[in-house]
């Protein structure tokens, strides 16, 4: 049975996609979802992770855009079951990708999983009858950090597959990034972070 991962770099700075190789036969299929080296060759430190969460939602949700604020939470994120349209933002002012905006695909047939380091805002809108999204984060959850960008925002005018989509009240009160903007370098500063050791 394969284990091995393909990791690449993505349109927005220090995004990776990593994708593993399924064993398939006429039983179904046999997945790893965790390779420690493979992590740690695409810069991702495995033993950061503190919390795994897992959503489930239905048809023409959308849940986003969410991150935190300080730089404090990188998450890797995948679709356990169904298919997902995602989306991520670059908030980071020091940043070579700034404010770029992109989206991918998440599913259960690729098992594709895409890293969203600190100072990144993501969402997905479920394209599938339902989908299960998992998450593993590198920081204890602190409501007190969390950050929430309009989906809709005429700015980033992100092209959501489905119409009307199903919003929690929060994200459908979600300030524009034009509001969020002034806070930006107080947030995740003006230089990128040093390494950790």
């Amino acid at each position: 049975m394969s284990a091995s991962f393909r990791v690449e770099p993505w349109s927005i700075q220090d995004v990776r996609v990593l994708t593993p190789e399924p064993f398939r036969d006429h039983r179904g299929f046999f997945v790893r979802t965790l390779s420690t080296s493979t992590l740690a060759a695409a810069g991702i430190d495995p033993g950061s992770f503190v919390e795994e969460s897992q959503s489930r939602s239905r048809h023409g949700v959308l849940r986003g855009l969410h991150g935190r604020r300080a730089l404090s939470e990188g998450k890797l994120v995948r679709c356990s079951y169904g298919q997902v349209f995602e989306v991520i933002v670059d908030l980071r002012p020091w940043s070579v990708t700034f404010l770029h905006c992109d989206s991918l695909v998440l599913d259960d047939v690729s098992h594709c999983q895409v890293w969203v380091p600190p100072g990144l805002v993501h969402g997905f809108q479920v394209i599938s009858e339902v989908a299960d999204i998992c998450y593993r984060m590198d920081a204890v959850h602190e409501a007190g950090l969390d950050i929430t960008v309009a989906f809709d925002d005429p700015d980033l005018a992100i092209a959501w597959p489905l119409p009307d989509p199903i919003v929690s009240d929060r994200d459908a009160a979600a300030p524009r990034l034009a509001e969020v903007r002034p806070h930006l370098e107080e947030w995740f500063g003006t230089s990128p972070p040093a390494p950790r050791p």
